[in-house]
């Protein structure tokens, strides 16, 4: 490695600038690296973020992709900075260092294991996997069916209503892109797991005594549509197989869109009261 590097400037982004980049390219075309230890990565971390420690950077470089765009973040810019300098010199080009590290960062977070959820995809072929991920999209379908059957407003249950149709798009999506050949619409006969790996009977009884209005349902939506996507973007990452990799790409581009439409819902409610 050139130490020289070690002294140069690095390619930074603010989180503001970092949130648009990753919001406008697709899931497939960056890497996001948390490049904190474990415990802070489990506490929090930015969705779809995988997670690499600066000590280990330079051993573990191989699983980067130096033809995408590599965002790398820390606790307040700091690390991320010498991860990105140690990247450069190892051959990497498009690099950029969030400036201000999750102290700055004002959007969605979520927590965890980086293993958390993958368990339920883990030695499947890719039938396996693509009936799991089915099932998933129908177990969030449940979910929303059951806290609408909970609340008692007409605007709150045409609003989980249609957070279930979503569900039933992406359920279509999933079958004209990605049903392997010759096989037929799966039979969901298990709804117990939701997108992201919840139990959801869990989720149901935490929150649903607590989805009071259409701020609170719209504030629980975008949260498991967070934890799907940071667990199909980690699915992504990890898949050596490209056809699972593509279904998992696929899958958190999805959730990312759907975020995206639930932020508008939430920024329109707010502007009104």
């Amino acid at each position: 490695m050139n130490f020289k590097n070690l002294f140069t400037p690095s390619k930074n982004m603010t989180v503001d600038e970092a949130k648009i980049f990753i919001k406008k390219h697709k899931t497939s075309s960056l890497q996001l690296v948390d490049v904190r230890q474990p415990r802070e990565y489990e506490r929090e971390h930015i969705p779809g973020a995988i997670l690499i420690p600066l000590r280990e950077l330079l051993d573990r470089k191989d699983e980067l992709d130096p033809d995408k765009t590599i965002l790398v973040y820390c606790s307040s810019g700091v690390r991320s900075k010498a991860g990105c300098q140690l990247l450069k010199g190892q051959g990497f080009t498009s690099i950029f260092n969030i400036s201000g590290g999750l102290k700055t960062w004002r959007g969605d977070r979520t927590g965890g294991e980086e293993t958390g959820g993958m368990e339920f995809f883990v030695g499947g072929d890719y039938r396996d996997v693509f009936k799991m991920a089915y099932a998933m999209e129908d177990g969030l379908k449940q979910l929303y069916l059951g806290l609408r059957d909970m609340v008692a407003g007409e605007p709150e249950k045409e609003l989980l209503q249609k957070m279930a149709d979503f569900e039933d798009r992406h359920k279509l999506g999933l079958v004209h892109g990605f049903l392997p050949e010759g096989d037929d619409i799966p039979e969901v006969e298990d709804t117990s797991i939701i997108e992201g790996g919840r139990s959801r009977q869990q989720v149901m009884d935490y929150f649903g005594p607590h989805l009071h209005d259409m701020e609170d349902i719209l504030h629980l939506s975008m949260l498991m549509e967070v934890q799907a996507y940071d667990l199909y973007s980690r699915l992504a990452h990890q898949a050596i197989d490209p056809d699972q990799q593509r279904l998992f790409s696929h899958l958190a581009q999805e959730e990312k869109i759907h975020l995206a439409y639930l932020g508008q819902k939430l920024d329109q409610l707010l502007d009104q009261v």
